[in-house]
Parts: structure tokens; C-alpha cells; sequence
């Protein structure tokens, strides 16, 4: 699987190599500053793509694979719409770290997708209630969990609310919010603890490579391996994705 880093880095050559062309064809008049300012710009542009943060934390960490047993695993498609039994037991009163392995399978799209919206519909069907009326509060710690984590994969790219412009607390609260919220509300939950850890180190992508590293390794100091209600294996693929940001911190 190709990693991040390089895929930073071939971006990076590709950059150089372009100014390297360039500079040699230089049109009279024009500055070698303003040549390489022209680069530096699509350097820029292109390092903020999704094509680069198609592998990231979230989009590259496995934990599904560890809870291969569980048959709503082998009804999920990945890149299709929440749907079916995987919906059902988003619903149900499953343990969260089944919830998390379930949304983790249900995975990504580069051009978006709407599994938070999909299973907010279905938990405002369960309650009674229409969805635009469901408020945060509405909403149990568990609920918060697992649309911050749909909502989280749904938009890797920006991590955005379902909606930016909503004066409904709960349709403009980003993932992190409701992710920090479950935390707060459980806080010796080591699942909702380690999720909500790699949505933030999504959002030091493009801040500090180091933090990446950081935020989840803390997450792990603080839960021994005997408080964790993720399964080992879980963890462990996981962590070998986010242990190739190390070598930032020294």
C-alpha cells in the first residue's frame, strides 16, 4: 500500500522537477522569484488535494479486519450507501467497538459521501421524531460516537458538520465535537478515546506529521492494554499506519 509519505514526497519531486523544466524556459522578462513562487503555489495546491490525504489516518487505518467474525461485516460493501443490517446495528445496542469496526468497513469516498445524514434519518425514525427537529441533546453519548465517526468519513477531506450554515446545534457540530462529547461523557471508554484521537490527528495532516504520532500514542498511554474494550489486533494495525509519522518527532 503506498503511504503517505510517499506519496508527499513524489509530489514533492514532481514539484522540483517542474521547476527545474520551467526555469530552464524562463520567458524574458519574467523573474526566477516569480517562476518559483509560480511553483511553490502548485506545490501547495496540489499537497492539499484529496489525492494526497487519500492516505491518512482515517482513510488508511484498518480496524474492521480485526472483527472479521461478526456477520454485519459481511454484509457491508464498502463505498456503498449505510444501508441493511450494518444500519440495524448502528441502531442497536451493540458494543462501540463493534459500531466502530462496522463504520470503519463502511469506509471512504474521495468524492464524498452521506452515511451520517442516512443514519441520523434512521435514528429520528426510532425516536418518532422528524430528522430537522432532532436536536444535540436528542442524541445519547453512543449516538454522538458514532454519527461524529460517519460524519468524519463521510467528509475526511474537510471534516465538516452535515450542515455549516444550520442554526440546529446538532446539524453544525463537526465530528469533533460530537466525538468530544462522547469522550467527556465517557471518559473510560477506550474506543471512543482512540477514534476521536485519530480524527484529530486528521486534522494535523497538514499541520505537524509529529502530532499524528502523538495524539494516538497518548491515547495509549493513558488506557493500559488491560482497560481497552478495542481488540489488540484492532489496535496494533492501526498503530503500524500511524507509527510511520515517528521519525517527525525528532
Amino acid at each position: 500500500m503506498m503511504k503517505t509519505i510517499l506519496k508527499q514526497l513524489s509530489l514533492k519531486q514532481f514539484a522540483l522537477g517542474m521547476l527545474t523544466k520551467w526555469h530552464c524556459a524562463i520567458p524574458k522578462g519574467t523573474t526566477t522569484q516569480y517562476a518559483l513562487i509560480t511553483v511553490l503555489q502548485i506545490t501547495s495546491f496540489l499537497l492539499q488535494t484529496p489525492i494526497a490525504k487519500a492516505d491518512s489516518p482515517l482513510t488508511s487505518t484498518d480496524l474492521a479486519s480485526a472483527y472479521q467474525d461478526l456477520m454485519v461485516i459481511d454484509t457491508i460493501q464498502e463505498k456503498q450507501p449505510l444501508q441493511g443490517e450494518a444500519l440495524r446495528f448502528l441502531l442497536s445496542n451493540a458494543p462501540l467497538d463493534e459500531k466502530a469496526a462496522v463504520i470503519n468497513k463502511l469506509g471512504w469516498n474521495i468524492d464524498g459521501q452521506n452515511n451520517g445524514y442516512i443514519f441520523l434519518q434512521a435514528l429520528a425514525k426510532k425516536k418518532g421524531v422528524a430528522v430537522n427537529n432532532l436536536v444535540l441533546t436528542d442524541l445519547t453519548p453512543k449516538d454522538k460516537f458514532v454519527l461524529g465517526y460517519l460524519l468524519a468519513m463521510d467528509d475526511y477531506f474537510n471534516l465538516s458538520p452535515l450542515d455549516t450554515n444550520s442554526n440546529n446545534n446538532l446539524f453544525s457540530a463537526t465530528p469533533l465535537d460530537l466525538l468530544s462529547q462522547a469522550a467527556f461523557a465517557m471518559p473510560e471508554d477506550f474506543t471512543v478515546h482512540f477514534i476521536k484521537s485519530l480524527v484529530e490527528a486528521q486534522l494535523y495532516f497538514d499541520v505537524s506529521w509529529c502530532a499524528i504520532y502523538l495524539t494516538p500514542q497518548s491515547v495509549l498511554r493513558i488506557f493500559p492494554t488491560e482497560t481497552r474494550n478495542l481488540r489488540p489486533s484492532a489496535v496494533s494495525k492501526t498503530m503500524e499506519y500511524i507509527n510511520l509519522y515517528q521519525d517527525n518527532c525528532y
